[in-house]
């Protein structure tokens, strides 16, 4: 079974306006860095990656020359060249952003040509996707910090046993009573003892007697 001309000439259309894809703004053309393979000098790490690498260039001059026997696999082919652009760089590249509109652009245009099969949405057997078991490249996830899984530091809660602090020498010094106060104290109440002493022994003052001071006098000069 070969590719008919009808089909030919709609694959070879679908080539035509994804070549010339422009940006909504600007005149670049989104498919300049898939027209050819990148340098197996300078990106050996592309060839080990990418089991099926691919280029427009190489597909139009197959499908030119009637080298596909089938229109899907001319499909298949066009749909590697932006599948391992998706793969290999980061999602956030212009280069995967191109693959992604590109590749938009594969399937609407081949879609509304009726006479060309219905092809698959999701990467092909030989893609990197597959062969890896992974999908197109994700963005970072971004990095959680784990509760800690050892035990936490309890702070102390309990109040010291004291909360005076015991008092100094000076201070024990000061609050202690010093002696010399104490013995004169002491001595006048001996003093006071020997007054009251004193006051028994001698005799009682009977008063002023009618003749005064002087009959007093005189008896006390007779005896």
């Amino acid at each position: 079974m070969t590719i008919t001309a009808a089909q030919k000439t709609a694959i070879e259309e679908v080539i035509e306006i994804m070549v010339a894809t422009t940006p909504a703004r600007g005149k670049r053309q989104l498919s300049e860095l898939f027209m050819d393979l990148v340098d197996r000098s300078e990106w050996p790490e592309y060839y080990e990656v990418i089991p099926e690498p691919r280029c427009i260039n190489a597909i139009k001059s197959s499908v030119e020359r009637n080298r596909y026997k089938d229109a899907l696999n001319a499909y298949t082919d066009l749909s590697l060249v932006f599948w391992n652009a998706l793969f290999y760089n980061e999602p956030d590249s212009q280069i995967a952003t191109d693959a992604q509109t590109l590749k938009t652009v594969l399937e609407t245009e081949w879609q509304k040509r009726s006479i060309l099969p219905v092809p698959r949405h999701s990467p092909p057997p030989s893609s990197a996707q597959k062969v890896h078991g992974t999908g197109p490249a994700a963005p970072p996830q971004p990095f959680v910090m784990q509760p800690s899984t050892s035990t936490t530091t309890k702070l102390r809660t309990t109040a010291p046993t004291s909360a005076v602090p015991p008092a100094s020498e000076s201070q024990t010094a000061k609050s202690t009573p010093l002696k010399g106060p104490v013995a004169t104290e002491e001595r006048v109440g001996d003093s006071e003892a020997i007054g009251r002493q004193l006051e028994k022994t001698l005799p009682r003052w009977q008063g002023v007697g009618e003749l005064g001071m002087s009959e007093v006098s005189k008896a006390s000069i007779h005896e």
